[in-house]
Order: structure tokens, then C-alpha cells, then sequence
């Protein structure tokens, strides 16, 4: 029964932060175009930003199905391995992000091949990399009796 618990206790967490790096993963690309359009245009109004939210829940569910494809196999990867290190955690979210953007039918607009707007993506998929490390990647492997080498 403990180790139910324990596995059911494991699966929440893994859910838990999955569910805020999609979050980061959505709002680093919004808060670095606001900000960039406040230096650009000398122009730093909320309005921008609220008007890039107002599809907040919608692009919180495709991006959360979608990636998951994406990463979920990354993430099973790390369960069974006990990889813990953030960088690996931090190259998987670049690469879901980057793929999600390129392979996912409009989500990327007509911007798909932009280096900047590659950027964007790697750097918004770094970031919820590094957050889904901070809650939950550094134990992977947990439950598995692994130590990290």
C-alpha cells in the first residue's frame, strides 16, 4: 500500500510540473515580446500583453496535449534512467519547444524559420525545462531506488 501511495504521490508531483512549465513555457515568449516591443517602440503598455493572453486557456490546453507527446516519452526517459541534471531537462524542453513550433499546424504563424523566433522558442522551452526540473525532475528515478552516478 506505501508504495502505491508513493507512486500515486510521484505521478502528481510529475503532473504538477509538467502543468508549470507549460505555464512558464507560454508566458516567457509573451513576456519577452512585450518587452522587446517596449524597447523597440519606446511603448510599455500592459494592454499588449493582456491582448496576448486573452487565448491564455485554450493555448495552456494545446500546448499541454501537444508537448506531452513530444516529451512525454523524455520525461519517461528520466523516470526510468534517474537522470536528474537540469541541463537535460533544460536541452528537452529547448528541443519540445523548437519541435512543438515547427511541427504543430499554426502555432508558429508564418514565423516558423525565423532564428529569432527560434530563439523565443528554445528560450521559452529552457525555461519551463528548468522549471519542471526545480519541481519535479530532480528526483526522477525516485521511485525506481536509483542514486544518481
Amino acid at each position: 500500500m506505501s508504495r502505491l501511495v508513493a507512486g500515486l504521490t510521484r505521478l502528481a508531483i510529475i503532473a504538477v510540473g509538467y502543468v508549470a512549465a507549460v505555464l512558464t513555457s507560454i508566458l516567457v515568449p509573451v513576456l519577452l515580446i512585450v518587452l522587446l516591443a517596449g524597447i523597440e517602440d519606446g511603448n510599455w503598455s500592459i494592454i499588449f500583453t493582456f491582448d496576448w493572453l486573452a487565448s491564455f486557456p485554450l493555448a495552456v490546453l494545446t500546448v499541454a496535449i501537444c508537448a506531452l507527446l513530444i516529451v512525454g516519452p523524455a520525461i519517461f526517459l528520466a523516470e526510468r534512467l534517474a537522470l536528474r541534471g537540469w541541463f537535460y531537462f533544460a536541452v528537452t524542453g529547448a528541443v519540445t519547444s523548437i519541435a512543438f513550433g515547427v511541427f504543430v499546424p499554426g502555432s508558429a504563424g508564418g514565423f516558423v524559420f525565423n532564428p529569432g523566433f527560434l530563439g523565443f522558442l528554445a528560450a521559452a522551452g529552457v525555461a519551463a525545462g528548468w522549471v519542471y526540473w526545480l519541481l519535479a525532475g530532480h528526483k526522477s528515478g525516485h521511485l525506481a531506488g536509483r542514486d544518481p552516478p
